[in-house]
C-alpha cells in the first residue's frame, strides 16, 4: 500500500467540501460521487462500532458534510415515505438476521450500519438532490461526462494491462488473471473488477446516447453540438474494447428498448424486461428451473470459455439456493455462513450473483426488499411518464435513467457488482414521483371545477 491510499481516503472529505464551495450543490454531489467512485482506492478502514470507512462511505460522508455546511436547507425538505420502506428493510434486515442466528445484537447493529452506509447514504442523497426532471437530466449528463473522463484510462489499460491501481495505490484490486480477455486485457482502472468497469461505461454510453437522441445536449450546449456525436461513438468503442460480453449484451438491449419506447410509444418491452429479474429469481430460488436450457442456448452463440463461466455460476446457484432455503426468511448472515463447505470447512460453492448472495445472507425478506428497491422506481417512472407522453425533451432525456436501474438488476443476477450511482437514481426517481403526486393533489384541490380526487390512491408519508 502506498501513501496515496490514506491521502486519497481521508483527503476526500476536505476535497468534497471544496467542491461544494466552488459548485452548485447538485453539481457538487454529481462530481463527488462520480469522481470518488472512479478514482478512490478499493480499500476500507475498519472502525470499531462504526461502519467501515470505504470509498462509498467517504463519498457519502463528504457529501453530507458539504450539505450541512453549504446547503443545509435541503435537509428540511426531506420526509420519510412508505416508498422508502424497501430501502429501510434492506438496511435493517442484517440486525434481525444476526439475532435469528444467535450472533448477537452487536453483530446485527454492525451489519445494519455497514449496509446503511453503503446503500442508504446514496439513496438518501438521491432523494435530497434529484427530485425533478432537470435534476435527473443533470445527473444523466454527469454520468455521461464521467464516462468520457474514464475513457482514456480504460483505453490505456486495454493496451498496457490493468495496472493503474497498482501503480497509484500499490496492489491489484482483483485477480489479475481475470483481466485477460480475448487475447488482450479488460480494464479495471480503480474499480473492483473489469465487469464493474464494463457496466460503468455502458451506463455512461446509454446516458449520453439518450441525451443526444432527445436533443438535450444540443439544446443545453449548442456551442459543442459537433462534439456530442463523436463523444457518444467513442464511448461505444470503449464499451466494445472493455470485452465484457454481458455488459455489451445489456447495452444492445438498452438501445433496443429506448428505440422501441420512443417509436411505438408502448412500454410492453420495458415491462417485459422489468419482469425478467423477478421471474429468474423466483424460478431459480425455488429450484423450479435448473438453468440448463439457458446454458445450451448460450453454447450455440458464445465461446466455450463464456459457456463454462455461465455453467459454473448456474451450478453454484443451484447448490447455494438449497443452502439458503434452510433459513428461508432471514438468511444465514455474513462471514460466509451461507456458503456450502466441505468437511474441512472450505467453501465448495461461492456466489457470483447479487441475488443469490442476498438470498443466502438476508433470506426472502431481504431479497424481496432488494428487488423492490431496484425495480419499483423504474415502474413508478413509466407510470408517471408513459411513452405516449414523451413529447418533451426533458422527459426523453431522462428516459435512460430508469432503464439503467433495470439493466443493473439484470446484471446483478450474475454479478455482484455494486454501483452507488444506481441508488442515486433510485432515490431521485422516488422523489420525482412524490413531488409529482404532491403537484397533482395540489392542482386538483385548486381546481374547484374538477371532480374530487380520491387521495387514498396516493402514497402517504410515514411522518
Amino acid at each position: 500500500m502506498t501513501p496515496m491510499v490514506p491521502l486519497a481516503m481521508f483527503g476526500w472529505l476536505p476535497f468534497s467540501l471544496w467542491l461544494f464551495s466552488r459548485l452548485n450543490p447538485r453539481h457538487a454531489v454529481i462530481a463527488a460521487f462520480a469522481l470518488g467512485w472512479m478514482f478512490l482506492p478499493q480499500y476500507s478502514y475498519g472502525i470499531t462500532g462504526l461502519p467501515d470507512y470505504s470509498k462509498v462511505t467517504a463519498i457519502g460522508i463528504g457529501i453530507l458534510l458539504g450539505t450541512f455546511f453549504f446547503n443545509p436547507q435541503v435537509l428540511s425538505r426531506f420526509r420519510l415515505h412508505v416508498l422508502d420502506i424497501p430501502l429501510i428493510v434492506w438496511c435493517l434486515v442484517p440486525f434481525f438476521t444476526s439475532i435469528s442466528n444467535d450472533l448477537g445484537p452487536y453483530d446485527g447493529i454492525s451489519g445494519a450500519l455497514n449496509r446503511s452506509a453503503m446503500w442508504g447514504l446514496p439513496y438518501f442523497i438521491g432523494r435530497l438532490y434529484f427530485d425533478d426532471r432537470q435534476a435527473l437530466g443533470e445527473l444523466a449528463f454527469g454520468l455521461f461526462i464521467a464516462g468520457l473522463i474514464y475513457m482514456p484510462f480504460c483505453l490505456w489499460e486495454v493496451v498496457m494491462s490493468p495496472r493503474l491501481h497498482k501503480i497509484v495505490y500499490g496492489w491489484h484490486p482483483h485477480d489479475f488473471g481475470q483481466a485477460k480477455r480475448g487475447g488482450g486485457f479488460r480494464p479495471v482502472v480503480f474499480m473492483e473488477h473489469g465487469l464493474m468497469v464494463g457496466m460503468w461505461t455502458v451506463t455512461a454510453f446509454l446516458s449520453g446516447f439518450q441525451l443526444l437522441r432527445s436533443g438535450w445536449l444540443v439544446a443545453n450546449f449548442p456551442k459543442y453540438k459537433t462534439f456530442w456525436m463523436p463523444a457518444v461513438l467513442l464511448l461505444l468503442v470503449t464499451v466494445i474494447l472493455n470485452k465484457s460480453t454481458g455488459a455489451m449484451m445489456l447495452m444492445v438491449l438498452g438501445v433496443l428498448i429506448l428505440y422501441t419506447l420512443q417509436t411505438t410509444r408502448k412500454a410492453f418491452l420495458f415491462f417485459l424486461v422489468l419482469i425478467l429479474p423477478l421471474a429468474y429469481v423466483i424460478t431459480r430460488g425455488t429450484g423450479y428451473w435448473d438453468g440448463q436450457n439457458l446454458i445450451n442456448a448460450v453454447a450455440s452463440v458464445a465461446s466455450e470459455e463464456r459457456v463454462g463461466s455461465l455453467a459454473f455460476r448456474m451450478d453454484n446457484e443451484n447448490v447455494l439456493s438449497v443452502r439458503a432455503k434452510e433459513r428461508p426468511l432471514l438468511g444465514w448472515g455474513a462471514y460466509g455462513r451461507s456458503f456450502v463447505r466441505d468437511e474441512e470447512g472450505k467453501p465448495t460453492s461461492v456466489p457470483d450473483g447479487l441475488w443469490i448472495l442476498a438470498f443466502g445472507q438476508s433470506g426472502m425478506i431481504g431479497l424481496s426488499a432488494l428487488l423492490t428497491l431496484l425495480l419499483l422506481p423504474p415502474l413508478l417512472f413509466i407510470r408517471l411518464y408513459p411513452p405516449r407522453l414523451w413529447g418533451e425533451t426533458s422527459i426523453q432525456a431522462i428516459a435512460a435513467n430508469p432503464l439503467l436501474m433495470v439493466l443493473f438488476t439484470l446484471d446483478s443476477l450474475f454479478n455482484a457488482m455494486f454501483n452507488p450511482l444506481i441508488l442515486l437514481l433510485a432515490g431521485g426517481i422516488t422523489s420525482l414521483w412524490l413531488n409529482r403526486m404532491v403537484d397533482m393533489v395540489g392542482s386538483n384541490i385548486a381546481d374547484e371545477s374538477s371532480q374530487p380526487q380520491n387521495l387514498d390512491t396516493f402514497p402517504t408519508r410515514l411522518f
